[in-house]
């Protein structure tokens, strides 16, 4: 689909209202009239612009590979990192191979259960949606924690 566009579209709308102009007044109609009738249609037309510039085809795909993990992970594969079970002896062990020392210091002051977040969301992929399941509260309440992580994380 292609997008609107309004020097194209504002041109043909004023081409086809000079016409319409010269026909209403040929009928009889008043000047208030026709401008009454020319501001509707102009509505109409900003409408369709608005409605035309907040529509936008679904992607053909899923946006989720075969193990339910976004596509996000294989588009980013080099920032991602895969731990061996047998190579962490704690569960939040990923946290002793940051190299930037200033995230490591904000990522040690966080609780164990913002690092569980982290681990579960970051580190094994799951979704927002399914650790709420897991942790039995709302996506909502996860997503708000993670904007929370986030903060202090920025913060430093």
């Amino acid at each position: 689909m292609m997008s609107f566009n309004y020097a194209r579209e504002k041109r043909m709308f004023d081409r086809e209202w000079e016409q319409l102009h010269k026909e209403y007044a040929a009928a009889g109609m008043n000047e208030a009239a026709i401008a009454q009738m020319k501001a509707f249609d102009w509505g109409w037309f900003c409408s369709r612009r608005v409605y035309s510039d907040h529509i936008q085809a679904l992607p053909e795909e899923s946006p989720y590979d075969e193990e339910g993990r976004s596509t996000l992970f294989r588009k980013f594969a080099a920032l991602s990192v895969a731990f061996e079970q047998g190579q962490a002896s704690d569960r939040y062990a990923w946290v002793e191979t940051i190299e930037d020392e200033e995230l490591y210091r904000q990522l040690r002051t966080l609780s164990t259960a913002d690092l569980e977040l982290i681990t579960l969301i970051a580190m094994e992929g799951y979704r927002q949606s399914e650790v709420a399941r897991m942790w039995g509260c709302s996506r909502n309440a996860i997503n708000k924690r993670m904007q929370k992580i986030k903060a202090i994380l920025r913060r430093g």
